[in-house]
């Protein structure tokens, strides 16, 4: 069919036609898109319907990525188009309807995620916005701090003395795991204050004001050794000095004391480790609370504010008429003193200090005064004050006439509200924003030269006086902006607001005095996360047990079988020598001698496969098998309450011997010498043909007779033989000291067992390095490092080894190390945790990549719960730099819980990945996943449906075009006629070779031919859809391959080590020749 031909040249500005772009927009392919905007339209990509929205925001809402980039790059779309309703650009409503892969399509192409729309709301805005209603901060979570500033006396803690343009991580507290809930920064030094209540500094120790009992300089934090025997609650420093609080109410203080301020008697020149303070005015009394200025320090009760240091008119009292000058010991502010009056909280400056009370009155103490500036503040959160001048004449050499900065007081309510008090102004006045839309404040920080806010939502703004910043020195007594009345009636005070970059889970902040270093404490971003892997229950024991039962006279596992009477139990003697002291003494034995208390009760021979035989004499067979249970379990059914045990009397010699004789003679009546499998089998009776089923389990597996049949003889004696002894002098013979105990506590009553006093076992414990006498295989790493291990481990812990070692291949009898394609630490990890069903490597590996590489070995072993403690390892160390990157390796390796973990962080911290566009390196297909993922998430998400518009043009005449064929998944069709050409191909070039068998020279194949991790770009389709091939021979060709290319399953060398597989392949390609 035709299409119409276009009725508009390439500056259209079609009204009707912007509307039928639009509308079919909301339906079709995007390759039918792409051929109708063509072909309708000359400017189709940069129409505007009558909201004002483009092709592009449609494309973008709908999540037509492939559609978006072409209107990009080939018709130079606008992407910085805002639409008439609310002024969105195209990453506004890709954000909105949650298309993040187009969202970061945009970007990459020069989209800002700074613009804002009609309600000042930016791209990282809306995303923030949309956090899930669970998603909360507080003080008390789990914390991560970031610093940032000029740094020039090391005070950020980050190790060097390198400025930070934006907040960045303290990683010394991620590392170690502590918490941090306050920060002090300083101009020499900075005070950290864990949640633990420990105390950690950094910076210039000159003078000790680091606390660390020397005057040198730490780069980063160092716990104070002096204050970890108390919990401490607040810290206070200024430039020379710290100030500690106790929960118990004790002050410690280090630092200079040039100035008295710390307090102590006699007064010190410095203290380089914390000190008590000690004052008979404070006797009887709680310190509530500490603040510190440069030359004072202030402690507070309940009943009263105390001050100390150098008195220059902000201590709140008279200058001393002796001439004393510095105040050593606390001392009350009488003027605060009255019984109706409780203290809320302080704050100090440099020269001055403001006190709250709780009925919300504010008060200044400076210039010899205490002054009243505010009543009824109620509900105060928090106070700041900066600035304050000092008496010149109290240290004329230090203090200038007429210096200083004039007072800025902040204060938080708890509704979220600012208030602030300026030299300039008469009263307390109500902050207003000058920022695109209203915020709220949970924390503040004050500055002389500036402010910093922190939002409930975690945002993080700077701020200035509006109207003064052009420069900090040209300040005028009227310079204050009086912008208009609140609904009160009241004056407010306007304040210019500038968000921080990187900080969206913000709870405190904080500066030094000068504004010129800022420190951030931010939530954990996995904090609100609850998609946590999870670690499938322990089978330990069940293995075991499934080892001792599957345990088979003929099989190559075991390597040693034990006899009690006329049944014999296939075992295996690393696990016999770990557990019982009796069999390994028999087993390091090299000349057969026993010890001489058991001599005559232990024989020695061979069984049927040439492993050693333990004829043990004087042992029933039925206590021998509940010992194994316990040695192979730790537990059997004599130790569980209410069981019924079976009591069998003890076989006679005369017995034993008959019945042995009775089957050595049916063995020899049949003549089995020099005889075939075959001519035996013809040679019987036809009855005994028909019953070859019966014949087999009576007589070639006793062993397994005697496991099966325990109801033989089951209460042949009960009440005469009591099984509890039988078992417990049997334990005792086989150095079970254990088991031996544990009975003493069980009783054997009426037939049944009853548990007195029940003692809790202990789980089975082994070691790879143990008993290595008895290891008979042997693991190399690619560094060349050998594992001397234990088949028997090997087999029942890792499904990979127990089909390689278990069956008949190359490997299970190769006397050569078995070759592993991993390092020798990975390998010691997959050891640790076959030996001990645990891996503590793993658990206190803080190097994720390490993880990560054990967790692709045991994948590729298919050591399942190996994998989910990787999974839980590395969801507990996610971060911002890494989330990104795991999510791309959890897709690789269908670690599916590791996956969704990695998707919910994502998704919770949507804003702050965007900005620091961590997710560009994710692919598509993944890009695609966490779209879908995010929209599922987000509640509000379910009702954001851009549905098709009844009245769209009709798309169906248009073809579906090829947008993105380099990158389009191939049909189900496509894909088993690429498979049937490359199988063909193969078998017209492998039918000019002579086949070949490989070479055993080396003791068989290495594992890192098996073991294999292609890149899933470089993976054939045939690999992701099994198809069939056209003839025998091509199978045939393909299944023996020898490529280089070849995959596990396609040509693998696993598949030409058994002969039987070999002819059969053989036979088929001949019949297949022949027809």
């Amino acid at each position: 069919m035709s299409l119409p031909l276009l009725d508009c040249t390439p500056k259209c500005r079609s009204q009707q036609h912007a509307d039928e772009v639009v509308a079919a927009l909301t339906g079709g392919s995007e390759g039918q898109l792409r051929a109708f905007l063509t072909s309708h339209c000359h400017n189709a990509a940069t129409l505007r319907d009558a909201f004002g929205r483009t092709a592009l925001h449609l494309a973008s809402s709908l999540g037509k990525k492939t559609l978006l980039e072409w209107l990009l790059e080939s018709k130079s779309a606008d992407l910085m188009v805002k639409d008439k309703e609310s002024s969105w650009t195209a990453l506004h409503r890709s954000a909105f309807y949650g298309q993040i892969h187009c969202l970061i399509s945009l970007v990459k192409h020069g989209g800002l995620l700074s613009t804002h729309d009609k309600e000042g709301l930016s791209v990282l805005d809306l995303t923030m916005k949309d956090r899930p209603s669970h998603v909360v901060f507080r003080n008390t979570d789990p914390t991560e701090v970031y610093t940032w500033g000029n740094n020039t006396n090391f005070s950020l803690g980050h190790g060097n003395q390198e400025s930070r343009q934006h907040p960045e991580l303290v990683d010394v507290f991620a590392r170690t795991g502590v918490y941090i809930k306050q920060v002090v920064l300083c101009k020499f030094h900075s005070v950290f204050l864990s949640q633990k209540g420990q105390v950690f500094t950094c910076g210039h120790g000159l003078g000790g004001r680091l606390g660390h009992g020397d005057e040198q300089t730490y780069l980063v934090p160092r716990m104070v050794e002096g204050l970890m025997s108390h919990h401490c609650s607040q810290v206070a420093a200024a430039k020379d000095h710290t100030v500690v609080l106790t929960e118990e109410g004790y002050v410690y203080t280090f630092g200079l004391n040039t100035f008295h301020q710390l307090g102590l008697a006699p007064p010190p020149a410095s203290a380089y480790v914390p000190k008590q303070v000690f004052s008979k005015t404070l006797k009887g009394r709680t310190v509530i609370g500490v603040a510190a200025g440069r030359f004072h320090t202030v402690l507070w009760t309940r009943e009263a504010v105390y001050t100390m240091g150098l008195n220059g008119g902000q201590l709140g009292y008279l200058l001393d008429p002796n001439g004393e000058k510095c105040v050593t010991a606390p001392r009350q502010v009488s003027a605060l003193y009255h019984k109706d009056v409780t203290i809320a909280m302080a704050a100090a400056s440099d020269g001055a200090t403001v006190v709250v009370t709780e009925k919300g009155d504010v008060y200044l103490l400076a210039d010899y005064q205490c002054k009243k500036m505010a009543s009824r503040q109620l509900n105060v959160r928090k106070v700041l004050v900066s600035g304050g001048s000092l008496d010149h004449r109290v240290v004329p050499q230090l203090l200038n006439e007429g210096g200083g900065e004039k007072v800025a007081i902040l204060a938080l309510d708890e509704a979220g509200r600012v208030f602030c008090w300026r030299s300039s102004g008469s009263s307390v006045r109500q902050c207003r924003w000058a920022y695109g839309r209203q915020v709220f404040m949970s924390d503040i920080a004050l500055s002389k030269n500036g402010m910093m806010f922190v939002t409930k939502e975690g945002e993080g703004f700077s701020g200035v006086w509006a109207g003064e910043y052009k420069k900090y020195g040209e300040r005028k007594e009227g310079s204050v902006e009086v912008c208009g009345h609140s609904d009160a009636g009241t004056v407010y005070e306007r304040i210019r607001l500038e968000k921080l970059p990187y900080v969206h889970r913000a709870v405190s902040i904080t500066m030094d005095s000068k504004g010129r270093n800022f420190g951030v404490l931010q939530s954990d971003p996995k904090t609100s996360l609850y998609e946590i892997p999870s670690i499938f229950p322990s089978s330990f024991s069940q293995h075991f047990r499934r080892l001792l039962d599957e345990a088979d006279e003929t099989d190559s596992i075991h390597d040693v079988t034990l006899q009690a009477g006329d049944r014999t139990f296939p075992a295996h003697k690393y696990i016999l020598s770990m557990r019982s002291e009796f069999f390994r003494k028999q087993f390091m034995s090299e000349n057969g001698k026993v010890d001489e208390d058991l001599d005559g009760e232990v024989r020695r021979s061979e069984d049927a496969v040439g492993c050693d035989l333990i004829i043990l004499e004087k042992i029933p067979p039925d206590m021998l098998e509940y010992a194994l249970h316990f040695i192979y379990t730790d537990s059997c059914e004599l130790l569980v309450h209410g069981a019924r045990p079976r009591v069998s009397g003890a076989l006679t010699g005369q017995n034993q011997d008959s019945e042995q004789e009775r089957l050595i003679s049916s063995l020899q009546d049949l003549g089995l010498r020099g005889r075939s499998a075959l001519e035996v089998y013809h040679s019987l009776p036809p009855a005994t043909k028909g019953d070859g089923d019966k014949a087999k389990s009576k007589f070639a597996k006793p062993g397994k007779k005697g496991k099966g049949g325990r109801g033989d003889k089951a209460g042949a004696n009960e009440g005469g033989a009591n099984p509890v002894k039988t078992l417990q002098g049997v334990a005792k013979k086989l150095g079970l000291g254990s088991l031996s105990a544990r009975l003493d506590g069980v009783k054997y009553e009426n037939g049944k067992i009853n548990v007195i006093n029940k003692k809790t076992g202990n789980k089975p414990k082994f070691f790879q390095k143990k008993c290595s006498y008895l290891c008979d295989v042997t693991l190399k790493s690619e560094d060349g490092k050998e594992f001397p291990c234990h088949k028997c481990f090997q087999i029942f812990s890792a499904e990979y080894f127990s089909s390689m070692l278990g069956n008949p291949w190359i490997e299970a009898t190769s006397c050569t190390a078995l070759e592993m394609p991993t390092s020798s630490e990975i390998l010691q990890a997959i050891l640790e945790y076959i030996y001990t069903d645990e891996c503590p490597t793993i658990k206190e590996s803080l190097n994720v990549e390490f993880v990560c590489n054990v967790l692709v070995v045991a994948d590729q072993l298919l050591i399942t719960r190996l994998k989910e403690m990787c999974e839980v390892v590395i969801t507990e160390n996610l971060t911002l730099k890494n989330g990104a990157e795991l999510l791309e390796f959890a897709t690789m390796y269908n670690a599916e819980q590791l996956k969704l973990s990695c998707l919910q962080f994502i998704v919770l911290n949507m804003a702050a990945l965007l900005e620091s566009k961590a997710l560009d390196i994710l692919s598509d297909e993944v890009l695609v996943e966490l779209s879908a993922a995010y929209r599922r998430m987000i509640p509000a998400m379910q009702k954001r449906v851009i549905t098709p518009y009844p009245g769209a043009p009709d798309l169906s005449v248009y073809e579906d075009e090829d947008l993105d064929s380099a990158f389009r998944p191939k049909s189900e069709a496509e894909l088993d006629h690429s498979c049937r050409e490359i199988l063909l191909k193969k078998a017209k070039m492998k039918a000019k070779k002579k086949p070949r068998r490989r070479s055993d020279s080396s003791g068989g194949y290495t594992l890192s031919d098996i073991i294999q991790s292609p890149p899933a770009a470089v993976v054939s389709p045939c690999l992701v859809k099994s198809g069939r091939a056209n003839s025998t021979e091509s199978l045939q060709e393909l299944l023996t391959s020898d490529s280089e290319g070849s995959y596990m399953g396609v040509g693998s060398p696993r598949d030409m080590q058994s002969p039987v597989f070999h002819d059969r392949v053989e036979r088929m390609r001949r019949l297949s020749v022949r027809g």
